[in-house]
């Protein structure tokens, strides 16, 4: 790191008890056996977070709401966390979610179960993991068992769980996944639930009324059962001083580079999102025009990607023009009979690399392989790595590509399209405008602002894709020819 660590003390935090003992430092241990060093940061939220309730021995806090900024390492903690709770506990239950079910597998499997099968320290302590579709979980030698849920009222299925952590927590509207979780803590003596997240938008409602309540609580200094940590720069501080960066940011000179950061603002074309993810500051409510009107676009959403889908799925990719961002999107039946198809938005990540691995991983575990790509795009160099990893590559021509645009403007006008409320693929729905060919018809092109749509462009190709290979699977659904 081209600068030193600066260390910034959080701008909001629960304070340490030291009048009660805490596990923190052995959730440290479990977090430098898989390979981390733990940050002054970490160690300091995992002090306070695992104060032992003298009365119980269980933990004091029964929420903790961590609030931290891009790249801080909050999946770094929660994987500690929960891997701690699995070791410590005999026939232990955690429940980890993310902005929607696939999501939560990639993080089963990427960021909790492949870094312990890889730690000499802690694999032995795996037992067999359980991949079954719908049933997938990372098992442990103590009978404990770590698995994920879909966003629903009825996440946390089972009778009781020790342990919640809600990912990703800006991307959900309401309290409906807490409402699922909360019920199954209730009897377990020291159960957590923790929320994670960097800093909300204008539809971060959950998020929102969480920050307001944990700052209310430092504010007071009333003691209660939820440790509140936020790292945030004030509202008033420069932002283009990287001194504010260097005096916010827990994670600068340990794991970002603070000036290679600052030239990330510097290239910037959404100043708001740099900030939001890199200062916390939460943008300003604002209603821009979308390329579908809002309130159409809304009439689509369902709270849950559990059994939304039957059937085959069809997978797409697309890359920007700048090949900055890649996106991967799947459509397939939708179990709603007034709906025509299901579309959800998996993977928007920055390059190319690992896209096609990730997409054969995901075909693996929920079946098909065929995949459409832009015939002109930035996807097309992928074609050799994608017909290698066994799919079938549907390239998407001009005229085609005029007709994916169209459909899927007409299917989610109709509202005859089912998705989650996904504010990535918001922000591309936001970022789009319709670029006419020859004055008769459109697709979908980046506006003014050239922020990517290449989220967008997955499921457009994808719903596409599901549509004109329908009768493959002697699907009926002639409705949507």
């Amino acid at each position: 790191m081209s600068s030193n660590p600066r260390n910034p003390p959080p701008r909001f935090a629960t304070p340490r008890n030291p009048a009660r003992q805490t596990l923190g430092g052995s959730v440290c241990k479990v977090m430098q056996a898989a390979g981390n060093t733990p940050m002054p940061w970490q160690r300091d939220a995992l002090a306070v977070a695992c104060e032992i309730d003298p009365a119980t021995g269980g933990f004091w806090y029964d929420t903790v709401i961590a609030i931290v900024l891009r790249r801080a390492g909050k999946t770094t903690i929660s994987r500690a966390k929960l891997t701690h709770r699995a070791l410590t506990t005999v026939d232990g239950r955690m429940i980890y979610t993310a902005q929607n079910r696939l999501k939560a597998l990639k993080r089963l499997r990427d960021d909790f179960y492949l870094p312990t099968l890889r730690s000499p320290q802690l694999k032995e302590s795996l037992a067999k993991p359980r991949w079954r579709g719908g049933e997938e979980a990372v098992r442990y030698k103590t009978g404990a068992e770590l698995a994920i849920d879909a966003v629903s009222d009825n996440s946390g299925h089972g009778d009781m769980n020790h342990e919640g952590h809600i990912d990703e927590a800006y991307a959900h509207s309401d309290n409906t996944l807490e409402g699922g979780i909360q019920p199954t803590l209730l009897t377990v003596v020291g159960s957590q639930l923790w929320i994670l997240s960097a800093a909300g938008n204008t539809r971060s409602t959950y998020l929102a009324e969480k920050r307001d309540i944990g700052r209310a609580l430092i504010e007071s200094g009333r003691q209660s059962r939820t440790c509140y940590i936020e790292y945030s720069a004030p509202e008033d501080a420069d932002p283009n001083d990287p001194e504010t960066l260097a005096n916010t940011h827990p994670a600068g000179g340990h794991t970002i580079d603070v000036e290679r950061v600052m030239g990330l603002r510097e290239n910037s074309t959404d100043l708001a999102e740099w900030e939001r993810a890199w200062y916390g500051w939460w943008p300003q409510a604002k209603a821009p025009p979308r390329i579908i009107p809002t309130s159409l676009w809304e009439d689509g959403y369902i709270t849950s990607d559990e059994s939304a889908w039957e059937g085959t799925p069809r997978w797409a990719l697309d890359i920007s023009p700048d090949r900055e961002w890649t996106s991967i999107g799947m459509a397939a039946r939708s179990t709603d009979p007034e709906a025509k198809a299901y579309i959800e938005l998996y993977e928007h990540r920055v390059g190319t690399a690992g896209a096609v691995d990730e997409l054969a991983a995901l075909a693996s575990q929920f079946g098909g392989w065929k995949v459409a790509i832009d015939a002109g795009g930035g996807a097309r160099s992928l074609v050799p790595d994608l017909e290698a990893a066994g799919f079938e590559v549907v390239k998407v021509p001009g005229p085609e590509r005029i007709a994916a645009c169209g459909g899927f403007y007409d299917d989610a006008l109709a509202n005859d399209l089912r998705y989650l409320n996904d504010p990535e693929l918001n922000a591309a729905m936001v970022a789009a405008q319709k670029h006419y060919i020859g004055g008769k018809a459109f697709i979908f092109a980046r506006g003014r602002t050239q922020q990517d749509i290449s989220s967008l462009y997955a499921v457009t190709f994808a719903r596409w894709l599901l549509i004109e290979t329908a009768e493959d699977d002697g699907d009926p659904l002639d409705s949507i020819l």
